[in-house]
């Protein structure tokens, strides 16, 4: 995957679009799902997600809600030193639906995660839009805060991080789950890294 550098949000849409487009776990179909990620140098990185979906489950209205229990889009990212996977990799993960609800934590596992503090939620500026046909989701993910969990990072043409995106809903009745990139798992989680994409950062 590739991610172009660019100097303001307003390109972001006019980057290739990435597709989550890998059913898992007996996924038959999803609504079309798709985004764009691109980074800013020194400022950080910006995400849309978009989803071809009339009237999504949005039941969840506060940041750190389940959100995955709706009908939700995710971002994973890893910016480990070396780009390292495995047990000892700590990753973030940005979860939200329809109504701009975020769920952001980071972690070395599933469980035991650290919780952004309301400040730092704030410094994400995740905004939602409702429309009739789709619903899409725009987020920040600041340097300061990726480097204040890794300390500093070199961040510009030619380095590297590992990546997901996902779709899912838990709820039974829309349950489903689907990537970017194919998870080769039988038992179903978001929460492995070693599946994570590798992202290179270029020029536009």
């Amino acid at each position: 995957m590739e991610v172009q550098m660019i100097t303001s949000v307003d390109e972001l849409e006019t980057l290739c679009p990435f597709k989550v487009e890998c059913l898992l776990w007996g996924t038959r179909k999803i609504p079309d799902t798709y985004g764009y990620l691109g980074f800013i140098p020194g400022d950080g990185f910006y995400l849309k997600m978009v989803c071809e979906e009339k009237d999504p489950l949005r039941t969840y209205e506060n940041h750190q809600d389940p959100v995955y229990r709706d009908s939700a889009m995710e971002a994973f990212f890893m910016f480990e030193p070396g780009n390292e996977r495995g047990d000892h990799a700590t990753y973030l993960n940005f979860e939200f639906n329809a109504n701009g609800a975020l769920l952001a934590a980071y972690g070395q596992k599933r469980i035991y995660r650290t919780y952004f503090k309301p400040e730092e939620m704030e410094a994400f500026a995740c905004r939602a839009v409702m429309e009739e046909e789709q619903w899409s989701v725009s987020l920040r993910i600041p340097v300061r805060i990726l480097e204040m969990i890794y300390g500093p990072l070199k961040l510009g043409e030619g380095s590297s991080f590992a990546c997901n995106f996902y779709k899912i809903s838990e709820t039974q009745a829309v349950e489903h789950y689907a990537s970017y990139a194919p998870i080769r798992s039988e038992v179903p989680s978001f929460h492995m890294p070693e599946y994570f994409a590798t992202a290179k950062i270029v020029k536009k």
